[in-house]
């Protein structure tokens, strides 16, 4: 029987998986609470500036920001962050920091490398791939983030912007290739956290799920999860619901497609 696409892609992920259970370099990560409280799912209007989740003892909330225009210095909002594209680069940015083991990273030449390496087709225009990476650069190098984490006796709280510098090149059409900085500075109050809560991920299951931000989340989460799990432990739907039912309306739509 013929598999769909998706489901085709899926199970030869899987026996990639399966049969390079440990490929080092297959390797990536992202930073634990991202992994538990992940950004918007969808689009959030210009005027909503804070987005919110918590989830255990662990909370994100996310604070939209401003970009100054190089062309006549203005300041000029930016969205939230959201999709999958957020959650992909928030991934390589991580990565690399963990890898090269310093908040200050070299990071390629190219965004269009790395859309191709996740597996995006590379395409200009206002509705091209380019076009919504830049915009979700633009959104993550503007916002702040407060990263919380607690176990009953004491919290801890990072707030800030994920990164102290980065030197963004913003051009006006959207036709034109958008170069990475050769370098990006993670504040060191967000890299400190990256470096004692980083959580280990395989790229080849990414890409598997690079299309869907609650796919991206699912794996994170589950990533976690199991990572720490110590005994067996039952997940109820209301749980489920809440760290993945976003924007369900009916209980029942959202189990059907979870369980899918």
């Amino acid at each position: 029987e013929t598999l769909p696409r998706n489901a085709r892609r899926r199970a030869i992920v899987r026996q990639t998986l399966e049969d390079n259970a440990r490929d080092i370099d297959d390797l990536r990560h992202i930073h634990s609470v991202l992994a538990v409280c992940g950004l918007p799912y969808t689009r959030q209007p210009i005027e909503v500036r804070e987005y919110e989740r918590r989830q255990g003892r662990m909370s994100l909330v996310v604070e939209a920001g401003k970009l100054r225009n190089p062309e006549n210095g203005e300041r000029i909002a930016q969205p939230l962050p959201f999709g999958p594209k957020s959650r992909l680069l928030l991934m390589h940015l991580c990565s690399e920091a963990i890898r090269q083991k310093s908040a200050t990273i070299e990071i390629a030449d190219s965004l269009s490398a790395f859309i191709r390496n996740i597996g995006f087709a590379v395409t200009g225009g206002r509705k091209g791939t380019l076009q919504a990476f830049k915009e979700q650069i633009n959104a993550l190098a503007a916002c702040k983030l407060s990263v919380g984490m607690w176990d009953g006796a004491r919290s801890v709280e990072y707030q800030g912007t994920p990164f102290s510098r980065i030197d963004l090149w913003l051009p006006t059409n959207p036709d034109q290739m958008i170069l990475w900085p050769s370098t990006l500075t993670f504040s060191q109050d967000f890299y400190t956290t990256l470096s004692r809560h980083a959580l280990p991920i395989r790229a080849e299951a990414v890409r598997a799920f690079a299309g869907s931000s609650r796919k991206l989340d699912m794996y994170f989460w589950f990533n976690y999860r199991l990572h720490r799990l110590k005994r067996p432990t039952l997940l109820s739907w209301d749980a489920i619901a809440s760290q993945f039912g976003g924007s369900f309306d009916r209980r029942r739509a959202f189990r059907a497609q979870f369980v899918d």
